[in-house]
């Protein structure tokens, strides 16, 4: 396929990095390469271990001095696009990155600059910032050429923003792991240590306060119709999470002393993983702010054939094609009682199970990334060429 153009991506963490967005970003651009479009990658220097030569791992801190390091991968490697993967604690929590627009503009040839806010809390920036920190966030969508938005209520709140809705697009996340294929479950529940008899209740992901891991726990130590076991597929912090790290050891603490018994894989490669997930009698993800499309953990569970309980998405928020009580379960966030009630139902209806698992493999087309890369393919070319009619 004839190269289409040259894309920039500007992420806080890349593989061998651990973290949701870096593995997102490798798996856009794998795609994308089927589309025409040819990539490189600015991260962390923490990236360093990752030989492809696409990679450059240049920025040793994200301050003041990384727009000019940002110039300089423009220049090396010819990008006609700049894409930055905006996650609030994937850059140090500086405001750089909500200005590189505009300081992009004020050096060298013009470039521009799509976003994809894969959250938009609002970083801190300074004690007492107050409505700076919105403020910094609402000048990275305006001075943006694209904006694009993983979920609805995120979208929601960019078409709220002045002169940010007509250029902003819903486009969803997909898997971070592959389709798991046939799954020997009995050889990867032995593997995971779920003896004969145990009901095998998973979690995927990092071990972080906004999950509910906590509540879920509340909800398995009060099961008495089943023998359960907790199985944790992940149950690290990423590289860039510092601010977790006193909830992930009392959580550990926690888990050692249940009367739960519990198995903790750490990181497992994206193929064991998804056949984990495919093992499980139940994934559990109680998000405590709803869950959403941007839960990159939700997708992967759906896709891997698991039957999912997880909570009902925020005001403003949807889960389409996800629909509950058919390819999900829901409970209301932070209600231990509910998700109590649902673990149970559903371990004693086999059938219900089976529903849901052909239910999310239906629904998991939805996140396909070859649809994914190609609706950024038509972002780029759209922004690439409006400019060049008003150049």
């Amino acid at each position: 396929m004839s190269q289409r153009g040259r894309v920039l991506f500007v992420t806080g963490e890349y593989p061998p990095m651990r973290g949701g967005v870096g593995d997102y970003t490798a798996r856009l651009i794998q795609a994308l390469e089927d589309t025409g479009w040819q990539a490189s990658i600015l991260t962390a220097a923490a990236a360093r271990d990752n030989d492809d030569p696409r990679v450059l791992p240049w920025v040793t801190r994200w301050d003041w001095t990384a727009r000019r390091v940002v110039r300089r991968a423009v220049e090396a490697t010819g990008a006609d696009l700049v894409h930055i993967q905006y996650q609030t604690g994937a850059f140090a929590m500086h405001p750089v990155i909500n200005l590189l627009p505009m300081l992009l503009r004020r050096v060298g040839p013009r470039v521009p600059v799509a976003v994809t806010f894969h959250d938009l809390r609002v970083p801190y920036l300074f004690p007492k910032a107050g409505r700076v920190r919105q403020w910094a966030n609402r000048l990275l969508a305006t001075s943006a050429d694209a904006v694009i938005a993983t979920n609805a209520l995120d979208r929601n709140l960019l078409y709220c923003w002045p002169r940010v809705a007509e250029r902003t697009v819903l486009i969803p996340i997909g898997s971070n792991l592959p389709d798991p294929g046939h799954v020997d479950a009995g050889a990867v529940r032995a593997r995971l240590g779920i003896a004969e008899g145990e009901c095998a209740v998973g979690f995927f992901g990092f071990l972080t306060r906004d999950k509910g891991v906590d509540l879920l726990l509340d909800a398995l130590e009060r099961q008495s119709e089943h023998r359960v076991r907790l199985v944790i597929v992940g149950g690290g912090l990423g590289d860039t999470d510092a601010a977790n790290a006193d909830y992930h050891r009392t959580l550990r603490e926690r888990l050692a002393r249940s009367s739960v018994p519990s198995t903790v894989t750490g990181h497992l490669e994206p193929r064991a993983a998804a056949e984990a997930l495919a093992a499980l009698d139940l994934v559990v993800l109680p998000f405590c702010q709803g869950a959403s499309l941007r839960n990159g953990t939700l997708i992967a569970a759906v896709r891997a054939g698991a039957p999912v309980v997880t909570t009902v998405p925020a005001p403003g928020d949807a889960l389409d094609p996800l629909v509950g009580g058919e390819s999900v379960w829901l409970v209301p966030p932070g209600d231990v009682g509910a998700l109590t009630h649902a673990v149970a139902s559903l371990l004693r209806d086999a059938s219900m199970r089976a529903r849901m698992r052909q239910e999310a493999r239906a629904a998991a087309a939805a996140f396909d990334w070859s649809r994914i890369a190609a609706r950024h393919a038509s972002v780029y070319e759209s922004v690439l060429g409006k400019r060049a009619g008003t150049g």
